[in-house]
């Protein structure tokens, strides 16, 4: 990582802290956990306009939660850099860029019973991306977003898991956007320590006049498994049903024919409080149209994500 990563991390921890120190001094209760990892993600054969090989990401992420047993409030700040169309080494030509984004949320409880639970959550988040020097400004945004969640207990093992959040981006350089993203489904409890998950997910864009830019629908299975006191481990399964983009005419301009993702999340706790994990996903697709920095390949327009995750979490 460069040292805007680094200094972003350190602003983010300095920011934190008080709060943290705050919350033992006042033994009030108040549970602080951080989460801080490493992300990157690439399109195999992506490369930049110089022809250069690149990663499409390679970000460094430091989250923040306060919560409280005896309360129905739950606070999240999160910071995140990422570095864009840097090369193998992490190198930076003029068609690199940093994407920052800082966000804040605040979650209520409304009903919690044991049939049922209920949560809003009110968010905020500030995008920018910082370019080279005399390369042309890229578009930030505010993004604010409203998102209920919840769950019904059908019985000792069913349940119905639900969430949708409605996003209304405030951008600079381009016409405001919305967003409805959501998902729907049910668990089930195998034995205490094994559940399976299947749910529908649904995702679509519009812009200021809410003609349809973007679509996504995707079936997804995961299997989330506690081995011991110390693992844990959840593997999952995409099925990607549709995933589309439109102009403004309404026409599509590109169009998903078939693809899916396969991945795991590995959990190690190595004391009570501090945990190490690490994620790993493979994301196979084709297309309908080629796409550009070579991401596809191949007359189906083969495309081939891969995303790799690796942190730490400490609950102080």
């Amino acid at each position: 990582m460069n040292m805007r990563s680094i200094n972003g991390l350190i602003l983010s921890t300095a920011i934190l802290f008080p709060i943290i120190s705050y919350s033992q001094v006042k033994d009030d209760h108040w549970q602080v956990e951080t989460d801080v990892y490493v992300e990157l993600e690439e399109y195999q054969g992506q490369k930049d306009k110089f022809n250069n090989k690149v990663y499409d990401k390679a970000s460094m992420i430091g989250k923040l939660s306060l919560t409280n047993p005896a309360s129905k409030w739950q606070f999240d700040l999160e910071h995140r850099e990422s570095l864009r169309n840097h090369g193998k080494n992490f190198s930076y030509s003029r068609d690199s860029y940093i994407r920052n984004r800082t966000q804040i949320g605040v979650t209520r409880q409304m009903i919690k019973d044991k049939i049922s639970n209920l949560d809003i959550n009110l968010s905020y988040r500030k995008e920018s991306n910082d370019g080279t020097p005399e390369t042309p400004a890229r578009s930030a945004n505010s993004l604010y977003w409203v998102m209920p969640s919840g769950t019904i207990h059908l019985d000792d093992k069913w349940d119905f898991n639900f969430w949708g959040a409605f996003y209304y981006y405030s951008n600079f350089y381009d016409d405001n956007t919305y967003e409805f993203e959501s998902e729907v489904g049910v668990s089930y409890k195998i034995t205490d320590d094994i559940k399976a998950k299947l749910s529908y997910y649904n995702d679509k864009s519009w812009n200021h006049e809410f003609e349809t830019q973007t679509m996504q629908r995707q079936i997804r299975i995961g299997l989330p498994v506690t081995i011991n006191q110390d693992w844990s481990i959840s593997p999952y399964f995409r099925y990607l049903l549709t995933d589309s983009e439109y102009n403004q005419h309404g026409k599509s301009i590109q169009q998903l024919r078939n693809g899916y993702r396969i991945g795991t999340k590995v959990d190690y706790k190595i004391t009570p409080k501090l945990t190490l994990w690490g994620g790993i996903a493979y994301e196979p697709t084709k297309w309908k149209y080629p796409k550009g920095g070579e991401k596809t390949s191949g007359a189906s327009n083969n495309q081939t994500m891969y995303l790799g995750q690796l942190g730490v979490k400490y609950s102080w």
